[in-house]
């Protein structure tokens, strides 16, 4: 018996994914934390996303007879950058790589984008292909199937969802760099007449890993009550934080007067 928890983690926090990839990877951080307290156990990731990549919905098996709250309790008090937040009791031979969907997010500032171009390079992705010259070599078969490809705009963000069961090393990073560089230059292009390997990457910390599907399988929240709170402070202060430094933009480009004090008001009692 065993359990399969979904987990967060910021990319930007770690040296990779895969265990053995630096003294800070993702897998090591896990197996460290379990540990450290004293419960030496196997895991089996979903999915072992690029260095900076981050995600808010992977899955991880781990196998232990230790109590669920347990584990989440000692993997989430060794820093906010990763954590379970959810769990199924599973069987020793679940296997988390075989999902049914997994959804990747790719975040785009709008002003980066003409909408409706880019919606239509990316949509000739949808579908069954050989994604050879959108990926890195690992030795894996290069066909695979993106059900489908949703662009919306929220905001002055674009957000670009990839639908699919398998994704290759690189492959989402790959697309969208070949959308954003062809959007003007080659906007009626067909990408699958690359004779050769894309290549451009675009930037990891923009790729998010939404959430992994099992068919039949039902998870159950951990609870951790001061942790939204935290995470909530957290956004405030980041949102502060840009405020601040868009004013420095707005100044040394001149997109703002300069400030000014205006006196006389009836609040200036000094007069």
């Amino acid at each position: 018996m065993g359990y399969v928890f979904k987990f967060a983690y910021d990319g930007s926090e770690f040296s990779g994914y895969q265990k053995g990839n630096g003294e800070n990877s993702v897998e090591d951080t896990i197996l460290r934390r379990l540990r450290t307290a004293g419960i030496d156990c196997g895991i089996r990731s979903a999915a072992r996303t690029d260095r900076g990549v981050s995600a808010v919905g992977n899955a991880v098996y781990i196998d232990s007879d230790e109590r669920p709250e347990k584990i989440s309790g000692i993997v989430n008090s060794g820093g906010k950058n990763l954590f379970l937040h959810s769990y199924a009791v599973v069987d020793s031979a679940f296997r988390p790589r075989h999902c049914d969907m997994k959804v990747y997010r790719y975040i785009i500032a709008s002003e980066s984008v003409q909408f409706d171009v880019i919606s239509s390079i990316l949509h000739q992705f949808e579908g069954t292909h050989d994604f050879s010259c959108f990926s890195r070599t690992d030795g894996r078969r290069p066909i695979r199937t993106i059900n489908r490809i949703d662009v919306r705009q929220v905001g002055n963000m674009v957000y670009v969802d990839f639908y699919g069961q398998s994704f290759l090393w690189n492959q989402i990073r790959s697309i969208i760099a070949y959308s954003l560089r062809n959007q003007e230059s080659n906007p009626h292009g067909n990408p699958f007449d690359l004779k050769s390997r894309f290549s451009g990457l675009a930037d990891p910390y923009s790729l998010v890993l939404m959430d992994i599907f099992y068919a039949g399988v039902e998870f159950i929240s951990v609870p951790f009550p001061k942790f939204p709170k935290i995470l909530r402070e957290e956004v405030l202060h980041t949102e502060v934080k840009l405020v601040r430094e868009k004013f420095l933009l707005d100044r040394v480009t001149g997109k703002e007067p300069d400030f000014s004090y205006t006196f006389n008001h009836p609040w200036d009692h000094r007069l």
